[in-house]
């Protein structure tokens, strides 16, 4: 089977192995919010905890007589969850019932520590050992939702921007916007802090780096959502800004500090030195992505010992899912860091990438209700491409696929097969019939409806989209996300390592 091995488990984010704990969480729910079921999904490594919403454990918890009990086993010491109740717009309804269940926040919980939760239309409360620690979790909840509000306000007061915005107005609005991300982190801290008589070091240290992840994350995510989607003055503009403030900024939290504890600053760090390469083209007018090997030498030279393994963990997680990895990288990989897990992770999948698995037997359904099988490709080169209705880069790939498909469009034996993950049958031949994400000779497949918890999806350990796979005539993967022809030295090598595979 492709999918990876993972035989260690890690304590939050990174240490620990698994020491087969157990959880039993009792809740109450008012009755007059009318829950009868909801989603509790959790990871038990940080493999999973990468992709939370595709991968990990989902349980499906029932609601009688307004109350609930989760029991939960094989568990690390600590890990992380979300909840996902039913959606609720009352204006009764507190905010809290959206933090905790409709957000996508996620709860760091402790094994071996019966909690209780309480859900009421006015409120949210815990009780029970974790109490403290899931107190301080709702209010960082709460403070991310009012710098939510804040930025959201400072945008409207800016209005948008077009040819005629200046780069005054543009360094005016992200000083702002970055004035008022960094008192949300120093609030973040005082929030923290008084709570210092109430958990122990690593536990608080924790909450505060998550935090600081999750909001640094997102302000420079915003940032290069302005590069992409904007108008060439405003991306200039932007790219200025950034690469004069951003890029040798150290007010994200302070890495000595930091007890490696954290999931999301990690991550954090690893998306910034990818940005941090990005930014620094765009003045030139090149709109660059560099890849995960370029980003890790950034990491390399920033970071050392456990935070530079954790940092390039997270790199390799993060990109790793979306561009074709080498076997010079992956060594070089192996070779820098000293975490035996991580290193056992990367050894386990350079043998993958570099042995040839037989491609998952998919059964699946064609727009005209016809099964198609990988026998009705057998001795075919196939190009899998997996998409989904409103996926922008599925768009972009679509645009960029075109010269490849031209340029094999005579072969015989080459098949681009398109599969949509898309949950309802009619979007995905609304999809279809506006042509936006599929040509006419496409092989044009469908899941059936379980989105990303297909088999297929789960066998290839799917975490991002679009995705492509290369299957040679032999029905064996040769490679997993091959060069994305975004550019003109990515379609050349795209179209060589299809040539090669046809020629085997």
């Amino acid at each position: 089977m492709l999918k990876l091995k993972i035989l260690f488990m890690l304590f939050f984010a990174f240490g620990t192995a698994l020491f087969a704990q157990k959880l039993t969480i009792n809740g109450k729910i008012d009755k007059e919010l009318k829950v009868d079921s909801f989603l509790f999904r959790y990871a038990t490594n940080f493999v999973d905890q990468e992709n939370l919403y595709g991968k990990g454990e989902e349980v499906r918890v029932k609601v009688k007589h307004g109350r609930f009990q989760i029991d939960l086993d094989n568990l690390p010491a600590t890990f992380y969850a979300f909840i996902r109740l039913p959606k609720n717009y009352s204006k009764d309804i507190s905010d809290d019932y959206r933090l905790i269940g409709n957000s996508g926040n996620f709860l760091m919980l402790k094994a071996d520590n019966p909690m209780e939760m309480q859900l009421y239309q006015h409120g949210v409360s815990f009780s029970g050992g974790q109490k403290s620690s899931l107190d301080c979790q709702l209010e960082l909840f709460r403070l991310k939702k009012k710098l939510s509000d804040r930025l959201i306000s400072q945008k409207n007061s800016f209005g948008s921007f077009d040819e005629k915005t200046t780069e005054k107005q543009i360094n005016d609005y992200l000083s702002a916007y970055k004035s008022i991300n960094l008192n949300a982190c120093l609030e973040a801290k005082k929030l923290v802090t008084s709570y210092a008589q109430l958990l122990d070091t690593m536990t608080a240290n924790t909450h505060y780096y998550d935090f600081i992840g999750r909001t640094k994350w997102d302000e420079i995510n915003h940032i290069n959502w302005l590069v992409d989607f904007s108008p060439d003055n405003v991306r200039s503009y932007v790219a200025r800004y950034y690469n004069k403030y951003y890029t040798d900024e150290q007010s994200y939290g302070d890495p000595k500090s930091y007890r490696g504890t954290s999931n999301e600053y990690p991550k954090f760090l690893a998306y910034k030195a990818f940005t941090d390469l990005m930014q620094t083209m765009a003045p030139l007018g090149r709109r660059i992505k560099p890849n995960v090997a370029l980003a890790d030498l950034l990491i390399s030279e920033r970071y050392h010992g456990a935070l530079y393994d954790q940092v390039a963990f997270s790199s390799l997680l993060i990109r790793g899912t979306k561009e074709y990895l080498d076997d010079m990288y992956l060594t070089s990989l192996m070779g820098n860091m000293k975490n035996d897990d991580f290193r056992q992770y990367v050894s386990d999948l350079r043998k993958k990438r570099t042995t040839r698995a037989q491609s998952f037997q998919f059964k699946l359904e064609d727009e005209n209700g016809k099964m198609v099988t990988n026998a009705d490709l057998k001795g075919k080169v196939v190009l899998l491409d997996f998409w989904f209705t409103g996926c922008r880069g599925c768009l972009a790939l679509h645009k960029n696929m075109k010269p490849i498909k031209e340029h094999f469009k005579n072969n015989p034996n080459f098949k681009y097969v398109s599969i949509s993950i898309d949950k309802k049958r009619e979007n995905w031949l609304n999809s279809l019939q506006k042509g936006e994400y599929t040509d006419k000779f496409d092989v044009k497949l469908w899941t059936g409806g379980q989105n990303d918890k297909h088999p297929i999806i789960r066998y290839y350990e799917i975490g991002s989209y679009p995705t492509m796979i290369l299957i040679s005539k032999n029905d064996d993967v040769v490679a997993m996300n091959p060069p994305n022809p975004y550019t003109e030295k990515n379609k050349n090598a795209l179209i060589k390592m299809i040539s090669e595979a046809l020629e085997e």
